[in-house]
């Protein structure tokens, strides 16, 4: 091996470094920025997952205290109709009174 070899396979090894270690630079940050853009976009999706989360919560207490109402609702209209069955009853049985006192 003579001394031309020895600086030619040196100025190889060191010019595939040299152009070896940008390359790779560059790859490293371009790896970088797609697991930026990952984290980026997981912490967007779970935002959307509490926002959606929060919504579902809200609907559902809405929609509790609208049963609510309505059973409320239901309740004084089945309290209001036994009360207006349970007048006509006392009117009717003071009509039938009134006939048996007319019948007299």
């Amino acid at each position: 091996m003579g001394f031309f070899e020895f600086i030619f396979f040196t100025a190889l090894v060191l010019t595939i470094g040299g152009v070896s270690i940008p390359l790779y630079a560059m790859r490293r940050g371009y790896n970088q920025s797609d697991v930026k853009l990952r984290i980026k976009e997981m912490e967007e999706r779970r935002k959307l997952e509490e926002i959606k989360q929060e919504n579902y919560v809200l609907e559902n207490k809405s929609m509790e205290l609208e049963l609510e109402k309505l059973k409320k609702e239901r309740k004084e209209r089945e309290t209001k109709a036994l009360e207006d069955k349970n007048k006509r009853w006392l009117i009717e049985e003071t009509r039938g009174e009134e006939k048996h006192e007319n019948t007299n």
